[in-house]
């Protein structure tokens, strides 16, 4: 039983090492040179945001809650399996971004920030001082705030009001990332795309659901 225990308790922390590295690797890209000039990703639409620098306040939550809170809650709520698929998608996700980072490397040239509110001086000195405006596309805030979002989907029924309070909260990151002009909006459809694609093939691979047509033909 204590072998059993301590397996188990090895699995987790291996699970959180491996979210912590994926968060290391995004920083490498996120601080690379290159000897030639990013893709610039900009769209008409793209040209009519604003900044919005209030936004800065569910931005630099995102790593905080997708790396620790959410899943914390994973264990805790919904059990081991939801966990480590919770866990390995942002993993895989993560390494699937490195991949597109590696090959394709794209940049969001800063905008002016003419404001002097306190929210305008955190966009100017924390976010733009610290994050650099490389290889944004799929969105790393978008992937994880998704696969988040899928994560406390699952737990709505036994945590309702926490999940429902972080989805909310999860999908103003969402925005942020373009309200911040941190990112591009086909940034958002590739981090949602690659999102949704590690979260159900992750959930396939750990807990092999029966879909409801296959449960129907087998019970009959």
């Amino acid at each position: 039983m204590r072998k059993l225990l301590n397996k188990a308790n090895f699995q987790v922390w291996a699970v959180f090492f491996g979210i912590v590295f994926a968060f290391i690797t995004y920083e490498l890209f996120n601080k690379a040179t290159y000897s030639y000039t990013p893709l610039i990703m900009k769209g008409w639409l793209d040209q009519k945001i604003p900044i919005v620098s209030i936004f800065v306040i569910p931005y630099l939550s995102f790593h905080l809650l997708a790396a620790v809170v959410v899943p914390l809650l994973s264990l805790k709520i919904g059990g081991r399996k939801a966990f480590f698929v919770n866990g390995i998608a942002i993993i895989v996700g993560q390494l699937c971004l490195d991949v597109a980072y590696s090959f394709f490397q794209t940049q969001v040239p800063r905008t002016p920030v003419l404001g002097h509110s306190p929210f305008d001086w955190i966009l100017v000195h924390i976010v733009y001082g610290n994050d650099q405006p490389l290889n944004g596309f799929p969105s790393n805030h978008v992937t994880w705030s998704v696969i988040s979002i899928f994560a406390l989907w699952r737990l709505r029924s036994r945590a309702p009001r926490t999940s429902w309070i972080l989805m909310v909260w999860f999908i103003l990151i969402i925005p942020a990332t373009v309200f911040l002009h941190q990112h591009y909006l086909i940034d958002i459809y590739g981090g949602i795309f690659v999102a949704f694609t590690v979260y159900w093939g992750t959930l396939f691979v750990i807990e092999k659901p029966i879909l409801s047509v296959l449960g129907e033909e087998l019970s009959a």
